[in-house]
């Protein structure tokens, strides 16, 4: 049908601008102005004016919502019957006289002007983004050159953003090599578009700015299945490959833009503007590696230490009740070297009632537990909170509420409802703490979990405002080569791509010093406890401290195990690495070291920060190979000790790691 020199609703159809997937766009006239009228053939949307609460009319109503310098604003929307007696629907929008950006580039290459018109693109989305209807922001789902418009003054407007929900890829068809918006679709709007968020947008952007600056796309493909291949799995083709002067800042800046997982890409406009005013994405976190005493009855051990060497530490608040000397030391130094955890992971689990120490944390149920339901109620989890921060705003490094992901009293379709209140309790809490105090984000979740969700844990923490992250994981002793290279690749992404330090909580020795040789931040373990951290500990009131008595050597990168009562057997394994010369163990005899229990500790924390002082020694290429050295050595040693020296069977777990460690690092 032809409706041009016709007048509806009041707008004269002047001329036809354009078709494309919704329809026809004219430009009208009403009352001395013009406007942009885009017609929707009811043939194409019956299914959806079937329902009262359809996609288009939420459309309109996001529409009306939309402000922006760049954005098209929204003018009217009405039904008319046309000469068939068809119903067809009319979205009128602002008129702006210019081109689309497809067309300009036919004729523009001036590298500068084109990233002064893309800074003016991601203004415009950044406006989309922000506007929140129902609690979210407008996605726009379909950006592309054809939905940008700019003038001869440089002024640039987003397009088909309201009706941008409707498209999704089960609309889209292949016609040979005749290839369309698919260009710019994200890996995982291929895999599922409806269930997507602002990075798919994002990543579409950089498809854009990559065609801008080279007048290429980034995938060669004849068909749309190649392309779809191409776009979920393979590299893009360097932008320098097609333009030399692609700078290696803004060649960074689409590399990070059209990564494939969501999580490796700039989380919001704003990082991706903040890209553009530094000239490049920020280069990779590097930090020196930490050892975290992890303190729970130790006051002894600490006092003593401390009076030679400050050190880092995580310190769980239940623990104050029993340990009234240590916290009152903390508390005169403000908590200046401290992380505070609030040990409120515990709190979900039934067993926590037996130990006062968590019973009265002021932020401790009065009856029942910490419940998914509990927390998941505004009310309740507002309440918690303010309690929480009642009781750790003395320290000036706080980890945020959190609680145990994959737990066991739920079915395994709440572990996505757990991720989600954790995020939830992070978003919370950041904005009731104090500007001046770090703040931490604790993962905790188990091993498989994990290994087979990393992209999506990763997808919900990148976002999150913290000043850095730890990560404690259960069931690491069914370690395998799969499960720890997965494990490793999880830390360096989270630390990569957020720029945060990260922390691995309750790790053995030699996987700690793994990850400060890999470049992660730190790694923390009791002085006299656990190495491993496990959900059955807090799930069944465990104690993690045992009769055994626990030695480091770094000759087998282990603290070796040994029954307290036999104190022959470690004497004979002390002697026979030629004993040790720390500033706790030296001029002592074997037995006076294990007289009492801080003698081992006191010797475990000094080593711990000797071995991590020597990794931070070496240049960074080096790291890896020196580790690889040691776990070589301590093989061999652990292979020479007589075998009635080493009777717990607990000591040949380590062996089981270094392993397990020399294959994949």
């Amino acid at each position: 049908m032809n409706i041009v020199g016709t007048q509806i609703n009041g707008y004269f159809f002047e001329e036809a601008l354009g078709s494309g997937s919704f329809g026809s766009v004219y430009k009208v006239t009403k009352e001395g102005k013009h406007y942009a009228a885009k017609v929707l053939a009811e043939t194409y949307i019956l299914e959806e004016f079937k329902n009262e609460q359809n996609r288009i009319t939420r459309e309109i109503a996001v529409l009306k919502h939309v402000t922006g310098e760049n954005l098209i604003k929204y003018q009217d929307d009405f039904f008319f019957e046309n000469e068939f007696g068809i119903r067809e629907y009319v979205i009128v929008m602002e008129y702006f006289e210019g081109i689309t950006l497809k067309k300009y580039l036919r004729k523009h290459s001036e590298l500068n002007t084109l990233i002064c018109i893309f800074v003016k693109i991601l203004y415009g989305v950044r406006d989309l983004h922000k506007t929140i209807i129902e609690n979210e922001g407008i996605i726009h789902r379909d950006l592309k050159p054809d939905n940008i418009l700019v003038d001869d003054h440089l002024n640039v407007k987003i397009i088909d953003y309201g009706l941008s929900k409707i498209v999704d890829f089960s609309s889209i068809t292949s016609t040979g090599t005749q290839i369309g918006s698919p260009l710019y679709m994200s890996p995982e709007q291929i895999k599922d578009s409806k269930h997507i968020d602002c990075r798919a947008d994002i990543y579409a952007l950089g498809v854009i700015l990559y065609e801008m600056v080279t007048k290429n796309m980034p995938y060669r493909a004849a068909t749309l299945p190649e392309l779809l291949m191409k776009i979920l799995n393979e590299p893009i083709i360097p932008p320098r490959q097609y333009n030399p002067k692609v700078s290696d800042g803004l060649e960074k800046i689409i590399f990070r833009s059209t990564a494939k997982e969501p999580f490796a890409r700039f989380q919001t406009i704003d990082d991706f503007i903040d890209a553009f005013e530094r000239g490049e994405v920020e280069d990779e976190l590097e930090v020196s590696g930490k050892y975290y005493a992890w303190i729970y009855k130790e006051k002894t051990v600490t006092l003593q230490f401390e009076k030679e060497t400050l050190s880092d530490i995580i310190y769980p608040l239940h623990v104050q009740r029993w340990q009234k000397g240590l916290h009152r030391h903390f508390a005169k130094k403000q908590f200046e070297h401290v992380l505070i955890d609030p040990s409120t992971q515990r709190l979900s689990y039934f067993a926590y009632g037996n130990t006062k120490g968590l019973t009265e944390l002021a932020y401790a149920p009065s009856k029942g537990i910490i419940s998914l339901e509990y927390l998941q109620n505004l009310q309740h989890r507002s309440k918690y909170l303010q309690n929480w921060y009642q009781s750790v705003r003395m320290g000036k490094k706080l980890i945020l509420p959190y609680h145990y992901i994959s737990n066991t009293d739920y079915t395994i379709d709440k572990i996505e409802e757990w991720i989600k209140i954790n995020i939830q309790l992070i978003n919370d809490s950041s904005r009731i703490v104090e500007p001046d105090k770090e703040k931490y984000a604790m993962i905790s979740i188990g091993l498989s979990h994990l290994v087979f969700q990393s992209e999506k844990i990763l997808s919900y923490f990148v976002h999150v405002n913290v000043d850095g992250f730890i990560v404690q994981v259960s069931d690491m002793k069914q370690l395998n080569e799969q499960s720890l290279a997965s494990y490793l690749d999880f830390m360096i992404h989270l630390q990569k791509y957020t720029a945060k330090p990260v922390i691995a909580l309750k790790v053995p020795i030699s996987l700690g010093l793994a990850l400060i040789a890999k470049g992660i931040h730190g790694f923390s373990l009791g002085l006299a406890g656990i190495e491993y951290f496990d959900e059955q500990y807090i799930k069944e009131e465990k104690d993690s401290f045992h009769l055994d008595l626990k030695y480091y050597f770094p000759q087998v990168l282990s603290s070796l195990i040994f029954p307290k009562k036999d104190t022959l057997a470690f004497e004979q394994v002390y002697h026979y690495f030629g004993g040790c010369r720390c500033k706790w163990c030296m001029g002592k005899s074997a037995v006076e070291i294990i007289a009492k229990d801080k003698g081992p500790q006191l010797h475990h924390w000094q080593m711990m920060l000797n071995e991590v002082s020597q990794i931070n020694r070496l240049e960074k290429d080096r790291r890896i190979g020196y580790l690889l050295s040691r776990i070589d050595e301590a093989k061999d040693h652990l292979d020479s000790i007589p075998k009635n020296m080493l009777e717990s069977q607990k000591n040949t777990d380590y062996y089981k790691l270094l392993k397990i460690l020399k294959i994949v690092l």
